[in-house]
């Protein structure tokens, strides 16, 4: 084959093809010399034709360009900066080079102020994580102690997590105090400043005797709740008292409510009657709290917190006596806090232990069974309704309805025992002559006379009631 021999042209034009990123346009070159030679033209053709020949790279600085920027994800600044990076290799205008990379260092720096800010933000959320970790452990361990009203107090930030954590740390050296340690007994209560509460009297004094270590625990719960309970209530008695915000403060003064969801209770746009209790049941015989929401009778559900409309697998149940559904008085609710109280002396200590184990919606029960019991005891036997209270709770007390469950050791530390309680179908078996059961039903019962909640259509479509100033949400009794 012949040697081929090439012009000193020619060759110029291999070595500087394209050699720029920001040559003319092939229109303004005609020549076969110099770095002007393009690609497109025929000069650049035959140039990249030889230059192939000879062995040579011939692809243009924009294609090898392309090529290294192909892939790049130009959302990112990963990208944007490896995107830039490549663009500064090829090309050779000294003024561009030197624009290219100020671009890739503010690229840099903002990818390290966006690094800084993603790590920031990682942390954020891994101490976000942690707190609820926190808490929700805090309020298993709470829980598990028996302790359910103080965990809801944590749970619903009533008790931040780091109150919750002192109180479960207060229940636990509670638990550890050797039975009947007066000295260990005192030194708790007044390391969190109980020491004043009528529940801890017996344990100061001349007299000072210590307790058993079932109510200690209990009386410790029952302070740390308390004192939430007080915190909430000073609360909403200090805000204007519509009937919302005297509903409110009424379930948290029965422990149907934490502080804690009061609040959101207290501004609500419903218009809510103030609660009445004792006069309604569910089919699983627990009582419970009713209301006139928007001209609809509720009842108040502690799982849901707030007032829900009854249904026909869930109805409300009247609770009656000889035929006509029972309310409670002044009388016997004020008999029963004096029962109850430790000062009184009324009970002992085994039975306040076993009403302390009590909380919440069984508790609420408790007590609505306890001042009917009486009050239907006092009315029977013509006596005051403070003679009959103590028999009725400790009746109650020791009846099938009160069912509670011993402590157990789990998790690394002891479970206090808890309690529940239900209202009895009747009263007939607590000595109650002639106590008429009743059939669940929403707004009536089953005795002789109907008993019916008063709606706003009823109100309007009877002259009679309204002549008689009867208001949507009160009960009237009528015949059937």
């Amino acid at each position: 084959m012949a040697n081929l021999r090439f012009s000193p042209g020619l060759l110029s034009s291999i070595r500087d093809f394209g050699s720029s990123l920001t040559q003319a346009p092939a229109s303004q070159t005609s020549t076969l010399t110099g770095a002007g030679v393009q690609p497109a033209s025929l000069g650049g053709m035959l140039v990249r034709n030889v230059g192939n020949l000879m062995g040579k790279d011939m692809r243009t600085p924009q294609e090898k360009l392309a090529e290294a920027q192909q892939g790049i994800n130009l959302g990112t600044y990963e990208g944007q900066i490896a995107a830039a990076q490549a663009r500064l290799k090829f090309e050779t205008d000294p003024v561009k080079k030197e624009e290219i990379g100020k671009q890739i260092i503010n690229l840099q720096n903002s990818q390290a102020q966006a690094d800084r800010a993603a790590a920031a933000e990682d942390r954020r959320i891994a101490q976000e994580k942690a707190k609820v970790k926190r808490k929700e452990n805090i309020v298993f361990s709470l829980k598990s102690l028996g302790a359910n009203d103080i965990a809801g107090y944590v749970e619903d930030t009533t008790y931040t997590p780091s109150e919750g954590a002192q109180h479960l740390g207060t229940l636990l050296r509670a638990q550890k105090v050797a039975e009947q340690d007066l000295e260990g007994q005192q030194a708790i209560v007044q390391a969190v400043g109980y020491d004043k509460q009528d529940r801890f009297s017996t344990l100061f004094g001349e007299e000072a005797k210590p307790m058993s270590t079932g109510l200690f625990n209990t009386f410790i719960r029952e302070a740390i709740a308390d004192v939430a309970k007080d915190k909430a209530l000073t609360s909403l008695r200090s805000m204007e008292q519509t009937p919302n915000v005297e509903t409110a403060i009424e379930l948290v003064e029965n422990g149907l409510m934490s502080g804690g969801k009061a609040g959101a209770l207290a501004i609500k746009k419903d218009n809510i009657t103030v609660p009445k209790n004792g006069e309604f049941k569910l089919n699983d015989g627990t009582a419970v709290a009713t209301s006139v929401v928007n001209g609809e009778l509720r009842y108040w559900d502690t799982t849901a917190a707030e007032f829900v409309a009854p249904t026909t697998d869930n109805p409300l149940v009247p609770i009656v006596a000889k035929g006509k559904q029972v309310k409670i008085t002044p009388a016997s609710i004020k008999s029963l806090a004096t029962v109850l109280s430790v000062d009184s002396g009324i009970l002992d200590e085994a039975q306040i232990e076993r009403y302390g184990l009590l909380s919440g919606q069984d508790k609420y029960s408790f007590n609505i069974a306890a001042t009917h019991l009486a009050d239907l005891r006092s009315k029977e036997n013509n006596t005051p309704v403070e003679a009959e209270m103590q028999k009725a709770v400790i009746d109650l007390l020791d009846s099938e309805y009160y069912t509670s469950e011993a402590g157990t050791f789990a998790f690394g530390f002891g479970k206090d025992a808890t309690a529940r309680f239900v209202m009895p179908e009747t009263f007939s078996e607590f000595g109650i002559s002639t106590t008429a059961k009743t059939e669940p039903t929403v707004e009536t019962t089953t005795a002789p006379t109907q008993i019916i909640v008063v709606t706003q259509d009823l109100l309007n479509s009877s002259p009679s009631l309204r002549a008689k100033n009867v208001k949507v949400g009160d009960r009237v009794e009528v015949s059937r």
